[in-house]
């Protein structure tokens, strides 16, 4: 008797095990990890300046470096989180739900009220986080209280995007809010972060950097235009119509280019070595013209969303080039002084 009964305690078990271990890799894909990559661009760049700037870096730079990296992603994370939850309640993920199984709110994974609960406790550990790099950044009582701040709103940026009643997403500020976060704050915070100084040529490449990110949301919303129609989500895309949406990312990404383009010319001609992604840049603006025609024929937009990949690459290794040059010209200068 005591043999099958155990045998039914170790498969039920196993099934519960099952169970937890895909809950929690189904969490991980909630995370969206191939979004990564346009944290660790902001804060790359933002570090690579401060480099230029400083000339050298010291352990507590690094641990600087290596905290705002951590707080970067972790902000990433929440959006991502967020987003699930607060498309998944409102419906809008409904009609999407089968191709992407990733979404644990609309495909029924995981009980609202318990992801609600998980989303704000890493809320929690993001402001906690935040708190802590500040403190070691920050002697100065003014700029920890101003970066408090700016960690309060970004953490509720993050979350409201499109949790509660008014989600600035569905007002088609998404890539405004991508623009301020991952370009104008995560960059020159980064630098102000290490320096305790701001510059306004660092406006620039700040900008630029939030600018490809912001394309990375914008494609995303492209290739979920037909769905975020039919669920009354207002995106910049729906906003510009399937016509000129096209039209409107291209103008979006060539801004954010020249940004980099212009600090090269006039403020640091060495970082030019950012311009070997050109080669991507031109493949990639031909398969989204390509997606482009095959969509207006087809009225389908999905096919666009697989360039999204290709842009955060961009994205990435724009901003890695774009700080090697800064690390190899710092790193010429001895050899170059004798």
């Amino acid at each position: 008797m005591s043999k099958p009964i155990t045998q039914r305690a170790t498969a039920a078990n196993n099934v519960a095990n099952s169970e937890s271990i895909s809950l929690l890799t189904a969490l991980l894909r909630a995370t969206r990890p191939r979004t990564y990559p346009l944290a660790v661009a902001s804060i790359v760049c933002g570090t690579g300046l401060a480099f230029a700037q400083l000339g050298e870096f010291t352990a507590y730079h690094w641990s600087v470096f290596l905290l705002t990296l951590w707080v970067a992603l972790a902000l990433q994370i929440l959006s991502n989180l967020a987003n699930d939850y607060g498309d998944g309640v409102k419906g809008t993920d409904t009609h999407r739900a089968a191709d992407s199984p990733e979404r644990l709110t609309a495909t029924g994974q995981i009980n609202p009220i318990q992801f609600k609960r998980l989303i704000f406790g890493w809320a929690a550990l993001t402001f906690a986080s935040g708190v802590l790099l500040i403190s070691i950044g920050f002697d100065s009582w003014r700029d920890f209280i101003l970066f408090l701040t700016f960690g309060i709103i970004a953490i509720i940026a993050a979350m409201a995007y499109t949790m509660g009643k008014r989600p600035y997403g569905y007002r088609a500020m998404g890539e405004v809010a991508v623009l301020i976060f991952f370009g104008w704050l995560g960059v020159l915070g980064s630098v102000y972060l290490q320096t305790h100084e701001f510059s306004l040529a660092h406006l620039l490449p700040a900008t630029g950097c939030g600018g490809l990110a912001a394309c990375v949301l914008y494609i995303n919303n492209m290739r979920d235009f037909d769905s975020d129609q039919q669920a009354g989500k207002i995106t910049l895309a729906v906003l510009f119509g399937r016509r000129h949406m096209i039209t409107a990312y291209f103008a979006l990404l060539l801004l954010s280019l020249s940004c980099y383009l212009l600090y090269t010319i006039f403020i640091s001609p060495s970082t030019v070595t950012w311009l070997l992604v050109l080669p991507l840049l031109i493949a990639h603006g031909k398969a989204i013209f390509d997606s482009a025609r095959t969509s207006q024929a087809t009225q389908q937009s999905g096919l666009i969303g697989n360039q999204l990949k290709s842009i955060v690459l961009i994205t990435l290794f724009t901003n890695l080039l774009f700080v090697s040059s800064i690390l190899m010209v710092n790193y010429l200068k001895p050899s170059i002084n004798i």
